[in-house]
């Protein structure tokens, strides 16, 4: 009896095994690797986008008194309480109209700047960033991160107007907090635009935000 029941056990277990293997598993989208941004960012990004959501946490009760004093503390909140919408890479190519928003940190607690252009195009078979216009310059490529948002990693020009150095890599080696890598988190959102945040900068605020509409 006790024969049997191993040999009817082994029978479902292969069975069971087979039936599984006929069923083909989800995967990444073709040319896509989920999570290769963790490979490819410096030991420094890895801990800011780590600690992204309390670098928004504090940023926005930072900037709320210097924002509503300005006036303009509505903008800030339009584009970090937005709702995000699906990570979908043809909706973020192409031309943006493009502004940073400071928030948070000892040096005005909340500053927004001007507008300027930026771009999402292909490169290399990834989707490739760059702002074109403004003093603050940068380009890097994007990284998928989860169903609505991809890790940005980028770098600065490093005299604002020649080309932009590749970004650093898991090695690292740049210190200079005008030149440091700048990682961010960005999405598409549900009224059309996209936005880019980039957790505890190098200098003056606690993090960045590259608000994005089309062109």
């Amino acid at each position: 009896m006790r024969l049997l029941s191993a040999a009817a056990f082994l029978f479902l277990f292969v069975t069971s095994a087979c039936a599984e293997s006929a069923v083909p598993a989800a995967s990444a989208p073709s040319g896509a690797a989920p999570q290769e941004w963790r490979a490819q960012a410096t030991a420094h990004d890895l801990d800011r986008l780590e600690r992204y959501e309390d670098a928004i946490t504090k940023g926005m009760m930072e900037s709320r008194v210097a924002g509503e004093e300005h006036g303009s503390y509505n903008a800030l909140e339009s584009i970090m309480e937005a709702t995000l919408v699906a990570a979908d890479a043809e909706k973020l190519k192409g031309d943006w109209n493009c502004r940073t928003i400071k928030a948070g940190g000892p040096f005005a607690g909340f500053v927004v700047y001007g507008w300027f252009r930026c771009e999402v195009r292909e490169r290399d078979g990834r989707l490739f960033f760059e702002k074109l216009t403004g003093s603050q310059r940068m380009s890097g490529f994007f990284y998928e991160r989860d169903e609505k948002s991809w890790v940005l990693l980028a770098t600065p020009n490093e005299d604002h107007s020649g080309p932009i150095r590749a970004y650093s890599g898991p090695e690292g080696g740049v210190t200079d907090p005008q030149m440091i890598d700048q990682p961010a988190i960005a999405s598409l959102l549900e009224d059309g635009r996209a936005r880019i945040v980039f957790p505890w900068p190098e200098l003056e605020s606690t993090f960045n935000v590259l608000e994005m509409k089309r062109r």
